[in-house]
């Protein structure tokens, strides 16, 4: 039995402002009592330093909400609103709460806790109208990530025999497939902006920390990142092998990006690719309309391990630019392929990756439960570190101010934290659901309950 996994986390705050929830104004009807200092705990309103007779500017980043300075004020010179740009960030997909939530996590690696009891609505788009079976959380020994328990987080990429072959005396005959483990189902994905080379350098030490890969373009390998080769998979295309088969030669995985010519040169592009590397090749897909038969054709030509991509809110991409296209959410796209592949007897074969709206950590079992064998993700990680994503009117996604200067170790140990909290909440909901081994998880929709298929079952002979 494997050693147990662990991500260690550290407490790491980062020195800029970041988003928040509310925003505390004092009046010009203040007196400079002092009484708000006496009565916050977190030390939200301070006297000035240049001038202890006044008040400073409240600070709201430590506030918590508690409302006694509010209450406390004798001339009610004190206010609190909502923050504009937090109901800015606001989306159709990405909630102002999922920013405050991540950040969170990346500065203690700690799962949030609010105690405030659930506010919100039982569903929403996605993997929100999605609920999983949680009947072993009452089970007295269960104590998910306290210990007792032994929970494999850890997957294979690679191709599978469809079945095994042995001798008369019983030795097998079967070559097995190269198969690289990883001991959590999530990659890091291709950044979706441009980083400074301290971001990107601290992006690869955290996959390298956590023991998972960075899925990053050849040309962005510089001489000095080789080091952590191991960990990074080289994206590139099929005209690029020969030119980047110094970088590929020691890599455990490469992604080769999808054209539809590609399924009939397949078998001539791995056997390049193997007169170079023992790498296990990784077709990166766009989740385009017909997405199901280009991924049954790519696992009949001999794919090893497919990537399907979904745009930066987990929907189908209109690749034809349609005017009335209605995008099939992920969710519903992981679950299509999943049983395309099982009705033609061949999904033990494949390796099945999805990314796109991976926001949050359920959304990682979730995927998993439709189908896929792991996940990638990006946006978050650069939550971590203080991005901004607006949804409208069109997508715009903003690294912070000076994020260039902070220290990699820093940058690192924040991603590290984040992944931490995400590993915490895996094994919680694994272990609530009573499976001790991730890969159980794939297409185990007996655990799950979907919003869509209970609600025709239950309103759908009554509105017709």
């Amino acid at each position: 039995m494997p050693k147990k996994y662990h991500i260690y986390p550290k407490v790491t705050p980062l020195e800029m402002e970041y988003l928040y929830k509310f925003k505390i104004t004092r009046g010009e009807n203040c007196i400079n009592c002092g009484k708000c200092t006496k009565v916050c705990i977190y030390e939200a309103h301070k006297r000035r330093k240049d001038d202890p007779r006044k008040m400073a500017d409240p600070n709201t980043v430590v506030c918590r909400n508690c409302f006694r300075c509010i209450q406390e004020c004798p001339r009610g010179a004190l206010e609190k609103s909502l923050h504009q740009d937090y109901v800015n960030i606001s989306g159709f997909y990405w909630k102002a709460d999922m920013f405050l939530t991540l950040w969170k996590q990346a500065e203690d690696g700690k799962v949030p806790v609010t105690g405030a009891g659930y506010r919100g609505p039982f569903t929403g788009a996605g993997f929100d109208s999605m609920w999983t079976d949680m009947s072993e959380i009452v089970r007295p020994t269960r104590d998910g990530i306290h210990g007792r328990e032994y929970i494999s987080t850890g997957v294979e990429l690679g191709r599978k025999h469809n079945h095994l072959a042995f001798d008369t005396e019983g030795r097998l005959l079967t070559q097995p497939h190269p198969t690289v483990d990883i001991p959590i189902p999530i990659l890091f994905d291709i950044p979706p902006v441009e980083l400074s080379p301290n971001v990107m350098l601290a992006l690869i030490k955290a996959a390298s920390e956590i023991s998972t890969c960075v899925i990053l373009p050849a040309a962005d390998i510089k001489p000095e990142l080789k080091t952590y080769i191991a960990n990074i998979i080289p994206f590139i295309t099929e005209s690029e092998i020969d030119k980047y088969a110094d970088i590929l030669k020691n890599a455990r995985l490469v992604a080769i990006d999808y054209t539809d010519a590609l399924p009939d040169k397949l078998a001539a592009i791995k056997e390049r690719i193997k007169n170079i590397s023992n790498a296990v090749t990784i077709i990166r897909v766009p989740a385009i309309s017909g997405i199901e038969g280009i991924v049954s054709k790519l696992v009949n030509s001999g794919a090893e391990a497919i990537h399907i991509v979904a745009d930066y809110r987990g929907q189908e991409i209109n690749k034809d630019k349609e005017a009335n296209f209605k995008p099939r959410l992920l969710k519903d796209i992981i679950r299509s392929i999943h049983l395309k592949l099982v009705e033609e007897r061949i999904r033990d074969e494949i390796t099945l990756i999805f990314s796109g709206g991976m926001a949050m950590a359920e959304h990682v079992p979730k995927s998993m439960l439709c189908g896929g064998d792991l996940t990638a993700i990006d946006i978050p990680l650069l939550i971590a570190l203080g991005a901004r994503l607006y949804e409208e009117p069109e997508k715009l996604l903003l690294l912070p101010d000076g994020l260039e200067k902070i220290p990699v170790d820093i940058i690192t140990q924040r991603m590290v934290n984040l992944m931490c909290a995400w590993h915490s909440q895996i094994l919680e909901m694994m272990g609530a659901m009573g499976i001790r081994e991730a890969r159980r998880l794939r297409g185990e929709t007996g655990r799950a309950i979907f919003f869509e298929e209970i609600d025709q079952e239950t309103f759908g002979k009554l509105f017709k």
